[in-house]
């Protein structure tokens, strides 16, 4: 649910057609990528009111509070963390809360870099250079386009947010990734 966009979709279509496509999880079996912006608690009262109808998933590029995190991790779902994730003091004290089991990194490439701005920006070690214009370059990143590389950025600020190494988190997120989409053995 996005209710940031509601020129692209209004709010009442939306919560209409949400438990239609669930209902696309459980006939497949594949677990659910959700959006949750700017939409307090319905998200989660639709997962919950259709909880038979859907086995695993992941909230991605979460920014809402630790109290709505662990409303989602308690009901089994995994919490997708990128730049957008990180911008706030509030964001990383949500993220040094989550269970490291229950964490995803994501890029959502080609938005929510991990910006100068960020209060994340602080743990960032690894950097690529990049150019102003907007033609490819091999060797070289686009300015201000995420690119897939920028990964380690995030597991970097994870890391740093939960006084981690950023081996750990990357280990811990893999293996999340695995169980999620059920490829642990």
């Amino acid at each position: 649910l996005d209710y940031d966009r509601l020129q692209f979709c209004p709010k009442e279509v939306q919560l209409k057609y949400f438990p239609i496509q669930l209902h696309l999880s459980e006939v497949t079996g594949l677990p659910l990528f959700l959006h949750n912006r700017n939409v307090s608690s319905d998200l989660y009262d639709l997962l919950v009111e259709h909880r038979s109808k859907w086995t695993a998933g992941v909230v991605h590029s979460f920014d809402d509070s630790l109290e709505l995190a662990t409303k989602f991790v308690d009901l089994g779902l995994y919490i997708g963390l990128n730049g957008c994730s990180l911008r706030s003091e509030e964001n990383l004290k949500v993220v040094k809360n989550l269970p490291l089991d229950r964490i995803l990194l994501e890029t959502d490439c080609p938005f929510c870099d991990v910006r100068r701005t960020h209060a994340g920006y602080q743990f960032v070690k690894t950097a690529f250079e990049s150019r102003q214009e907007k033609k490819y370059v091999k060797g070289l990143q686009v300015k201000g386009r995420n690119e897939p590389c920028n990964i380690i950025q995030v597991a970097e600020v994870v890391a740093g947010a939960k006084g981690l190494e950023v081996s750990e988190v990357t280990e811990a997120c893999y293996s999340n990734s695995l169980r999620l989409y059920g490829w642990d053995g």
